[in-house]
This record gives C-alpha cells, sequence and structure tokens, in this order.
C-alpha cells in the first residue's frame, strides 16, 4: 500500500470522527436547549400565576372572574384580563415549543391538564370569547379544541373567601 492511499484511509476515518463528533455536539446542544426553553417557558407560566398569591386584589379578581364576568367590577376585569392575558400567553408559548419540540412532552402534558382544567371554567371561556383574536391561529385551534372536548365547570365555591363578603 502507498503511502498516499494510507494517508487517504486515515484522512477519511478522521473525517468520519469529525462527523461523530459534531453530531454528539449537536445532540447535546439540543438538550440543553430543550431544558433552557422549558425551564424558561415555565418560570413565565409560574410568574403569571404568582401575582394572584402576592396580590389580594388580583386573586379576589380571579376567584370572581373565574366565576363568570359579571361578577367583576371594572377594576377587578381588567386585572382578570390581564391576569388570563399573562397564563394564555405563557400557555400560547408552551404550545408552540412543545411542537417545535423544545419542550420536554411530559412537561407540557402536565401544563397541558392544567390549561385544559382552567379552559372549561365559565368566566375564563368569556374572556376567551372576547379575547381569543389576541393569540396565534394555532393556539386558537388548539384551544378551541380543549373547550369542545368537555364542559363548563359548575362556579367555584370558595367559602368564606373575604373577596366574596358582601360589602356594605
Amino acid at each position: 500500500m502507498k503511502k498516499t492511499e494510507i494517508a487517504e484511509i486515515v484522512s477519511a476515518i478522521a473525517v468520519v470522527i469529525g462527523l461523530v463528533f459534531v453530531g454528539l455536539e449537536l445532540r447535546q446542544n439540543t438538550a440543553i436547549q430543550r431544558i433552557t426553553a422549558t425551564q424558561t417557558l415555565t418560570a413565565q407560566y409560574v410568574q403569571a400565576l404568582e401575582v394572584m398569591a402576592a396580590e389580594g386584589e388580583a386573586a379576589c379578581a380571579y376567584v370572581l372572574g373565574i366565576n363568570g364576568l359579571d361578577n367583576l367590577d371594572d377594576d377587578d376585569r381588567l386585572r382578570f384580563f390581564v391576569i388570563m392575558f399573562q397564563i394564555f400567553r405563557a400557555a400560547e408559548q408552551l404550545h408552540y415549543y412543545s411542537g417545535e419540540g423544545m419542550v420536554e412532552q411530559r412537561i407540557w402534558r402536565g401544563f397541558e391538564r392544567q390549561i385544559h382544567e382552567v379552559s372549561h371554567l365559565p368566566g375564563v371561556q368569556e374572556w376567551w370569547a372576547l379575547r381569543r383574536d389576541w393569540f396565534s391561529d394555532a393556539f386558537q385551534a388548539y384551544l378551541d379544541g380543549l373547550i369542545a372536548t368537555g364542559t363548563t365547570r359548575e362556579p367555584q365555591s370558595y367559602g368564606n373567601h373575604s373577596c366574596l363578603a358582601p360589602s356594605g
């Protein structure tokens, strides 16, 4: 065997090893991107929910609003609309990135169950009917499909919650 033939074989082997290495690096990079996207989007979703835990007025607007928009005065209506927008915008991003393979399906399924439940509350359905056009066509179709797969839930009772007490 000539030196040039040996050099070509060694060169070909080096190219194959290099391609395998690049493939492994890309695979690892994709996994890291998936984890980062999942963490970022999860944090955005949780932030939307944290507002209700931190602010009593937001919690009251949510409690009243999920039972129907007629329960809300103008201030609480604004709060409720902002809370719903934040929650569903984060859900839209999770839905999109899940479809792109950037969110782990096992994580997405948990969010999907929560979105399914929330989307069947009467006030949320009223809000969605008014604001669905603010979202992508794909997310509209997705959420409309979720809503169609169940029945509207009964109004939620939170017992003696302070925002349910009659004013006077």
